[in-house]
């Protein structure tokens, strides 16, 4: 995504356009620059929270640095509440009933200050009262990144890694209400592990 868009909408073609108009109209601002974009359906081979999403929000650093800044706390509100539509409208009203552990429907994807890219990975089976308390999780982690960085919690569980990335995976513990890394290294070496069974 260009570095002058403040958020993109990257979805599966085959996911109703209401949905993605919806989002856009919920927050849409005169000084925000969105970018929308249908990806074909595609076939890919890797760990299934690496995969792309049938839909992604992305998050570019201009967001936070210039546009939320002039804007303030308001579009937080607006941006939240489209996600949260967003989110219900994949799920659907029971999203509880879903029996997968890691979300292939909904993720987001934002640029982080040294470069790096952050995939926040939403989970499944659980309320959407929980997917309200993840995205104000995520924005609390975001703000202070962009406030902070260097001396911020995105950057200090980024350190814990085993091996270093240019992309970073954090999923969301349903029951703790917290973000938390996921080792790609090690979650291979689980996934292996659980083959040879």
């Amino acid at each position: 995504m260009s570095q002058e868009i403040h958020i993109g909408i990257s979805y599966q073609e085959d996911i109703s356009q209401d949905f993605i108009d919806e989002f856009s109209a919920t927050v849409s601002d005169p000084r925000l620059q969105i970018k929308i974009e249908s990806r074909s359906r595609g076939f890919y081979a890797s760990i299934d929270w690496a995969l792309p999403t049938l839909v992604i929000a992305y998050l570019a650093k201009p967001y936070f640095e210039g546009f939320l800044q002039e804007a303030g706390k308001d579009h937080y509100q607006a941006l939240k509440k489209g996600i949260l539509q967003l989110t219900r409208r994949l799920y659907g009203k029971h999203p509880e009933h879903r029996d997968r552990k890691r979300s292939l429907l909904f993720s987001t994807i934002v640029s982080l200050q040294d470069g790096r890219s952050l995939k926040f990975v939403f989970p499944e089976g659980v309320s959407l009262k929980k997917y309200e308390v993840a995205v104000d999780s995520m924005y609390r982690l975001l703000s202070e990144h962009f406030q902070m960085y260097p001396s911020d919690s995105i950057t200090e569980i980024a350190e814990n890694l085993s091996t270093p990335s240019r992309s970073l995976y954090f999923e969301f513990d349903p029951e703790q209400e917290i973000w938390m890394l996921l080792d790609p290294l090690l979650e291979a070496q689980v996934e292996h592990a659980k083959q040879k069974i």
